[in-house]
């Protein structure tokens, strides 16, 4: 069958320095029928909004930020500098 997919929206102590002022996402399972759930912070990965100033970004409630620093994952995605056309 399709998988139920569930998302968790966080941010970290990295947010804005090391990794994407917004937040990040991580893709996870349900949880076990003993209510242990296993999170792979490796897995971390960018919104789209982190890409593109043409899309809309979540916000990580405040009981999804986390005072701790996660240095696994995606990081902070740089845009490249727009140049001025020469004529």
């Amino acid at each position: 069958g399709a998988r139920d997919r569930r998302y968790l929206l966080f941010s970290d102590a990295t947010s804005g320095t090391g990794s994407f002022g917004g937040g990040r996402l991580l893709e996870i399972e349900a949880p076990a029928t003993d209510g242990r759930l296993l999170l792979d912070f490796n897995r971390a990965y960018n919104p789209p909004c982190a890409f593109s100033d043409y899309t809309t970004c979540p916000v990580p409630t405040a009981s999804s930020k986390l005072d701790v620093a996660i240095e696994a994952g995606e990081k902070a995605y740089r845009r490249p500098r727009a140049t001025a056309a020469h004529s």
